[in-house]
């Protein structure tokens, strides 16, 4: 988990804090192990769990573990009906909307 202050620093402390994750991320990579960044939580409710100072945000949870060598049964099944999306479907060029084109 982590939390900005939101007094220390009003103004950058989740910029702050998305940057000391991402490379906290990096540094698990780099030590073998996977992340998962979640961003979907019930603050309040964390914060109560934790006993986390009101002028504290909970801005990330992110889960640090070995990462599975093979997916599970219910993994593959869910791989093949949804796939992964093309570049071209979440990109824009140019400007936001501007459809990205791919030269191959």
């Amino acid at each position: 988990m982590a939390c900005a202050d939101t007094k220390a620093s009003p103004d950058w402390c989740y910029i702050d804090v998305a940057i000391a994750v991402e490379n906290m991320v990096l540094a698990a990579t780099g030590e073998g192990l996977g992340s998962c960044w979640v961003g979907s939580f019930d603050e309040e409710r964390v914060k109560t769990l934790l006993r986390i100072p009101s002028n504290y945000a909970v801005v990330v949870l992110l889960a640090v573990g070995y990462a599975r060598e093979k997916l599970d049964v219910a993994g593959k099944l869910v791989k093949m009906v949804r796939g992964r999306k093309k570049l071209e479907d979440i990109t824009s060029s140019e400007e936001y909307g501007k459809r990205l084109t791919l030269h191959t």
